[in-house]
């Protein structure tokens, strides 16, 4: 049976909230040894994401970053990876059949699971 994107997503989903502030996401992302976070309305649906480089290049403010570019946690991750490669990022948000953000995946776990090497995220994680 193939691989699917839920199968490599990391599920502990960090994120902040649309409105916050981006110190938010700013500790989260240096805490966890991530790159970038979602922001979720308040149906849990992203709406952004805020990425390392929006913290650097912004004050804090409210602003969000990327649009929340999605792949949808039962799609096959060759699917995944091609949706992936479509866009100027390097992870989507995983979505469930309704667009509820459910994980977060990355370049780095697409090219892992296509090459045989075990998908692993950040030890923080263990923790929360």
């Amino acid at each position: 049976m193939p691989l699917t994107v839920a199968d490599i997503m990391n599920p502990k989903l960090l994120y902040i909230r649309e409105g916050d502030r981006l110190s938010l996401a700013r500790k989260q992302i240096l805490s966890f040894g991530v790159t970038a976070v979602p922001v979720l309305d308040d149906e849990h649906k992203p709406v952004g994401v805020v990425s390392l480089r929006d913290l650097f290049e912004t004050e804090d403010s409210i602003r969000i970053g990327a649009p929340a570019y999605t792949v949808r946690s039962d799609m096959p991750i060759d699917e995944g990876a091609r949706e992936l490669a479509r866009h100027p990022v390097h992870h989507l948000v995983v979505v469930d059949k309704d667009g509820i953000a459910v994980g977060m995946v990355s370049a780095v776990d697409f090219l892992r699971a296509m090459t045989d090497v075990p998908v692993t995220h950040p030890a923080a994680f263990e923790r929360y």
